[in-house]
């Protein structure tokens, strides 16, 4: 009978497992930072297909990059990346130097559907460059804080015999 702490030791050793299969930080680094770096690009829907691809030809972990691409999920759509999104969308203004207005929901919910898609092809092109652009922060910043951590938990010796 699994109990729910079993069930909690069982996927923390598949997690462990999974990490120190690959013992280079590098490639776990450089497979958690895709992940990560992919969750803020816009296909949405297809981040898990674009990792794994991108994963094998790099031959690093596809299943820790697939994980990395997880922390963009439904609970963490609000408040994470819908913030994330509009940032984005101002930074790739900013660099394409345009204005760019956002309608209030209330306005948005009243226009028909045609004015909505040109509100859409309006934030494309900023949401596609300020989204490369963020992705590559955040694929250096979680390659390096993901490196250090692994060089760091290295160097602590194993409390398990």
């Amino acid at each position: 009978m699994i109990t729910p702490g079993t069930n909690y030791q069982l996927w923390k050793k598949r997690l462990t497992d999974l990490v120190m299969k690959d013992p280079d930080p590098k490639k776990v680094s450089l497979a958690m930072a895709l992940g990560f770096a992919a969750a803020f690009l816009p296909p949405f829907g297809f981040h898990t297909v674009l990792v794994m691809v991108v994963g094998y030809f790099l031959g690093i972990s596809v299943p820790l990059a697939v994980l990395g691409t997880w922390i963009n999920n439904p609970w963490t759509f609000i408040p994470l990346f819908l913030p994330a999104y509009v940032l984005e969308i101002n930074l790739g203004a900013l660099l394409l130097h345009r204005k760019i207005h956002f309608p209030s929901l209330g306005t948005l919910s009243r226009m028909p559907y045609e004015t909505i898609l040109t509100q859409v092809k309006l934030v494309l092109w900023p949401l596609v460059v300020g989204s490369i652009v963020m992705s590559g922060g955040v694929f250096i910043l979680s390659f390096f804080s993901t490196y250090g951590f692994l060089k760091f938990r290295k160097k602590i010796p194993s409390s398990t015999p």
